[in-house]
């Protein structure tokens, strides 16, 4: 049943009672929520209830679900549905958008289980998909999906991770009428005529050709992060989409200035962070300068809890790409594991350390130079396509010492005989050791300047100690 009070507000949204009665929506009162309006709303898989959520209703918006509840599509069933097989499958942000669909027609329509993301952390990100797995067997089969997301920042958020997971190729997105945010909207200011126009407007995310501007999907936000190095912002800021080439003598600190930036963005921004490194290894080399990095002391000078609590970080936040002993780290092969990390795992930053040490599948008839441009656009490809700030690391080839004994400050152009890490890259570094104390970080690529940073030298100082980078002082 549905109190008269909640049927009028209900019916104030445009929604039909005996279409919601049928659906299982009623009032009700969940324990410790009394004293305010609230309706619920069943979820059912194979006619078996495994959720319910609670919605309060009129002006205090608030949502809860039964504690251990499945985390499935509302309305899963439609799904597998072989009579509504030939229609589009129409998923929706919220279970009133669904019931608008349903009302206008489109009886093949499901609402994910939890909303759109605030805002986008790796752990966080991962779990809140984990509805996706719990689909039928039919998701994968639907030809022709309409997001049908709110029409706002964490709507466009999404939008774009729906279509990651399902496939850009068969994924529609729906513009909305003049002073509507989403479906619900769309039925209460103009009627069915309202959603069903809506939908027949829904329009390809991706289309192989050109478009005009109004034909564009919505991007979610470029934002420019600060890296927290102080000085650096100036010159470096990174951005998610973007493919940076970091590079340098051996030893002269690569590898410790990449590790200091990632877990700056994982303390300053929660991103999740893949590392694929083929000179070091996790369990020893990693966990040993992220321990040092997150106390802030040596490994040997932690406690036992201390230790705990940096594993801890370090499993939230960290997933590496760690090839068996018979695999060949080829391009292939290293983006499929990066793109199995982005999916799984909410990554937002990926490692690859060092370039050199892959197995470079090169075909017989592509010169080394062509190869590389190549394995560049599948990186920058990656870094767009996925949503990810995309880090590479490469060393230069074998430089002979000056007159004054010292092996001068490489450039973008040493590193394997190609200008493409120059030509390329949206960033690119150098970081080379001048001396015990002193450390040069040359930003030497910089494709937008107002955006990510002009490029310059900086002058910082690595504290073993504490895995970090400081701001020189002579």
């Amino acid at each position: 049943m549905i109190r008269e009070a909640d049927a009028e507000i209900l019916e104030q949204r445009g929604l039909d009672l005996e279409l919601l009665v049928g659906l299982g929506v009623e009032t009700c009162s969940p324990h410790g929520r009394e004293g305010r309006n609230w309706i619920m709303i069943p979820y059912r898989e194979a006619d078996r209830l495994v959720n319910r959520k609670y919605r309060a209703i009129g002006a205090a918006k608030a949502f809860a679900q039964d504690s251990g509840g499945k985390q499935v599509f509302w309305n899963v069933d439609v799904i597998a549905d072989p009579t509504l097989a030939t229609m589009p499958l129409i998923i929706t942000e919220g279970e009133f958008d669904a019931m608008a669909a349903i009302q206008a027609g489109f009886s093949r329509t499901v609402s994910v289980p939890n909303g759109a993301p605030s805002q986008q952390t790796g752990d966080e990100l991962s779990q809140r998909y984990r509805f996706l797995e719990n689909a039928p067997q039919a998701l994968a089969q639907a030809t022709e999906i309409i997001l049908a997301t709110d029409n706002d920042d964490p709507g466009v958020n999404l939008l774009n991770d729906l279509a990651l997971r399902l496939g850009r190729a068969r994924c529609k997105w729906v513009r909305y009428p003049v002073g509507c945010k989403d479906l619900n909207d769309a039925l209460k200011f103009y009627g069915v005529r309202g959603v069903t126009e809506t939908i027949g407007r829904a329009q390809w995310m991706f289309v192989d050709g050109v478009y005009r501007m109004s034909e564009l999907p919505p991007l979610p936000e470029c934002k420019a992060h600060d890296p927290g190095i102080h000085g650096l912002a100036q010159h470096y800021r990174l951005r998610l989409g973007d493919f940076a080439v970091i590079t340098g003598i051996p030893s002269h600190g690569k590898t410790a200035f990449v590790t200091d930036v990632a877990c700056r963005m994982v303390s300053n921004y929660g991103w999740g962070i893949a590392m694929a490194s083929f000179e070091q290894t996790p369990q020893r080399d990693h966990r040993r300068a992220l321990r040092t990095w997150y106390n802030g002391k040596y490994e040997l000078h932690q406690s036992p809890e201390e230790l705990s609590t940096a594993d801890s970080w370090i499993e939230r936040s960290f997933v590496f790409v760690v090839p068996g002993e018979d695999d060949d780290v080829t391009l292939a092969w290293l983006l499929e594991r990066l793109a199995a990390a982005v999916v799984r795992y909410g990554v937002k930053m990926v490692i690859v350390d060092p370039y050199n040490e892959m197995d470079h599948d090169r075909p017989a008839d592509m010169t080394m130079t062509e190869y590389t441009g190549f394995a560049i656009k599948q990186f920058r490809k990656f870094a767009r396509k996925h949503n990810v700030h995309f880090v590479l690391v490469a060393h230069p080839t074998k430089q002979r010492k000056d007159d004054t004994g010292k092996i001068p400050i490489p450039s973008l152009y040493d590193v394997s005989d190609s200008a493409h890490f120059y030509n390329k890259s949206d960033v690119g570094v150098v970081v080379y050791r001048v001396d015990e104390r002193k450390t040069l970080i040359r930003v030497a690529k910089s494709r937008y300047h107002t955006e990510i940073g002009v490029p310059g030298d900086l002058a910082l100082q690595f504290d073993p100690q504490r895995g970090q980078y400081d701001r020189f002082h002579g």
